[in-house]
């Protein structure tokens, strides 16, 4: 009995205790509530007032410290602080946030004071300094705390310590070149922070001079010491500075110490081609496979040379003496022989195999587009066709017969083609939706719209296809012209199938007699866009920039305004090699269209052409 009464005056003890808790809780959530509506007047009273009840609970304090601190009663957050301070005279980051308060209240010669007191019992220990660090920046006292953290280093005795905070300063206070020094710190402390410095580094070189202040500490160090991080880095930094020449001579170095057998040079020239940079590619394969023709990567590399120099023949180009000395007799004039003797050697060499095929398809290409060999072409990938390893290529290969047997007006051929090329095993959805896309328009060839928007349907209801736009595209064009101006949509079909023949001349006058006949029609600005694109491959821009002018200044309600401007920028920046009109034209696009799909890369040649990557 004397047991249960203990008991039951225990538990009628603590349910006043947990109700005043819950009350204390309440309250606390009401100040909360308070505080973020920006009431800090009343939230501090209640604050006050949960404190005064328990004056042990740090969460109290700290939310009455901070109540002060908003309302700039400085003097009474500090004199809190320091009565705290009293009762846990080792808690540190009192003492520093302490010191923050004194810096707020502008009594900068206190802040010191409280900081370096901290600093001086640190006794080496690395989290003082950090401790001290932290608050200072949440104050945006960056040389402060970058203060703090080189007095540390010099204590600590220790020239890696405090590495990584240091380079995040010194690229807040926009000190590109001490940042890049402290976070090679890191990388020779070990070097498997490479990637991640890297990284940090790719994060800010988008930033005005600090590509060229993080190029010019690397080269420093580079000339102390030669290091496989420290050659990566320059690699790196030079192509991300478009620096290509240079670049090559680093991924020389770079193989030279590492003597991976010219896989670096593999790699690196693997990189450089897909920035379109072939005469530094060409020099880099070459080099890669010339001492080693045995390695895993040789037969790439010898086919990677040969796009090369496919390249710089479509281009007119020559390899320069800057690249590579004793391949510069290869000719890459636009007759191709020299391409064509390199992919014709590795098909011969490698008969039945991957290379091999694709060797024989670039030859057919080349045969295609570059020489309008519409015979020697089909040869070539009947070749391709029959080789036991091309399986993949097949699905291209059907794709580029059926647009020959289109340039040869055998609309019948193609269809059985791209039918051929859909129902392959080796096409993946992608090829298989392309092939559909292709049998749509040998439909609008044939002036069967209906059977157009049809095959098209399914295109259209897959929106995560990649041909889902070209065909919303074309089959809006078909639906929006096919009534009232069908006979226009005829004359665009027999112009459009002109140009895939290569008539182009022709393609030219059926075009402009569909502006002259029907200047209203919807389908009016694709036209003068067909024209100026013609006129372009026949190398006749002032009258693709005519078209282009008439498309602008007449038909004031296009939709493909944005489009025409980037495609004056090009011929500009390609053919009329005007880089201020090209850049200006640019400009247009950002300034008026600024949610066209064409903003973020006319912004790229925007800075390509001013040169800001150098």
């Amino acid at each position: 009995m004397k047991r249960l009464c203990i008991i039951f005056l225990l538990a009628a003890a603590s349910i006043p205790v947990a109700a005043q808790q819950d009350q204390a809780q309440n309250m606390f959530r009401l100040a909360q509530a308070l505080e973020q509506q920006g009431d800090v007047e009343r939230s501090l009273q209640i604050y006050s007032d949960l404190f005064r009840s328990d004056s042990n609970n740090y969460v109290y304090f700290d939310a009455v410290r901070r109540g002060n601190v908003q309302l700039k009663r400085y003097d009474d957050a500090i004199q809190l602080s320091v009565n705290r301070l009293r009762k846990t005279p080792n808690d540190i980051t009192l003492q520093a946030n302490l010191g923050g308060i004194f810096s707020i209240a502008g009594k900068e010669q206190q802040s010191d004071s409280v900081w370096n007191s901290v600093l001086r019992s640190a006794n080496k220990n690395q989290n003082f300094y950090r401790i001290v660090a932290n608050e200072q920046v949440n104050l945006r006292l960056f040389d402060k705390a970058i203060g703090t953290y080189v007095q540390g280093r010099k204590d600590i005795g220790d020239q890696f310590v405090f590495a990584g905070e240091l380079a995040y300063l010194y690229s807040f206070i926009m000190d590109y070149a001490n940042m890049t020094r402290e976070y090679l710190q890191l990388v020779r402390q070990n070097e498997q922070q490479f990637d991640f410095v890297q990284s940090r580094l790719a994060s800010v070189i988008t930033r005005p001079d600090a590509l060229s202040a993080s190029a010019v500490v690397v080269d420093e160090e580079l000339r102390k010491q030669q290091t496989v991080p420290l050659i990566r880095l320059q690699l790196w930094l030079l192509m991300e500075a478009n620096r290509y020449p240079e670049a090559f001579i680093a991924a020389q170095k770079l193989e030279s110490v590492v003597s991976s057998q010219g896989l670096e040079l593999f790699n690196f020239a693997e990189r450089v081609f897909r920035e379109n940079e072939f005469s530094v590619a060409a020099a880099s394969y070459q080099q890669s496979f010339k001492n080693n023709s045995k390695a895993s990567f040789a037969l790439a590399a010898r086919y990677g040379y040969a796009r090369c120099i496919e390249e710089l023949s479509q281009r007119g180009q020559i390899l320069t003496d800057t690249t590579q000395r004793d391949i510069s007799t290869l000719e890459t004039k636009p007759s191709f022989s020299g391409a064509i003797n390199l992919y014709s050697a590795l098909a011969k060499e490698f008969a039945v195999s991957g290379i091999g095929a694709n060797a024989l398809y670039r030859i057919g290409w080349i045969r295609y587009k570059q020489m309008f060999d519409l015979d020697g072409a089909l040869h070539m990938f009947d070749s391709v066709l029959t080789v036991t390893p091309a399986g993949a290529m097949i699905p291209m290969t059907l794709s580029t017969v059926g647009d020959i047997s289109i340039a040869q007006n055998k609309l019948d051929a193609a269809a059985a083609k791209f039918r051929s090329m859909s129902n392959s095993p080796y096409a993946d959805q992608d090829q298989k939706n392309f092939a559909q896309f292709r049998l749509a328009e040998i439909q609008l060839f044939r002036n069967d719209f209906d059977s157009t928007v049809s095959i098209l349907k399914p295109l259209t209801e897959n929106l995560r296809a990649d041909e889902s736009n070209d065909a919303l595209l074309l089959q809006y064009f078909v639906t929006e012209n096919r009534f009232q101006f069908s006979d226009a949509l005829k004359g665009f079909a027999r112009a459009e199938l002109l140009a895939r023949q290569g008539k182009l001349s022709e393609a030219v006058k059926e075009f402009s007699s569909i502006i002259d006949l029907y200047p209203t029609a919807p389908l009016a600005d694709d036209v003068l866009l067909k024209i100026a694109e013609n006129h372009t491959q026949l190398k006749r821009y002032a009258e693709a920039l005519a078209a282009y002018q008439k498309l602008l200044e007449e038909y004031k309600e296009s939709t493909e305004k944005d489009r025409t401007l980037f495609k004056i920028g090009e011929l500009y920046q390609f053919n009329l090699m005007d880089k201020q009109k090209a850049i200006a034209s640019f400009e247009v696009i950002l300034e008026k269209y600024p949610f066209s799909l064409f903003v973020d890369e006319a912004r790229k040649r925007i800075r390509l052409l001013r040169g800001d990557s150098i």
